[in-house]
């Protein structure tokens, strides 16, 4: 692993301190470990998402042409 130097708003802290005392978590580095993972793996979900969306709306674009010209 390597090591990562963030700002981070007192509150934030604050909440995480929160977090390891009603051990959520072990300290507070495994839960932002943690909240970086499931941001990583969430985005890549949506982008996934985003991209059968987009799939699936071009393939019903392409079907409505080929219907069109059959019908002329």
């Amino acid at each position: 692993m390597k090591m990562l130097t963030v700002f981070i708003p007192e509150e934030y802290i604050e909440s995480l301190d929160l977090l390891v005392i009603e051990n959520f978590f072990p300290n507070r580095s495994e839960a932002i470990r943690i909240a970086i993972r499931d941001l990583i793996h969430n985005e890549n979900l949506f982008k996934d998402n985003l991209e059968k969306r987009k799939n699936n709306r071009d393939r019903k674009q392409l079907d409505k042409q080929k219907q069109d010209k059959k019908q002329e």
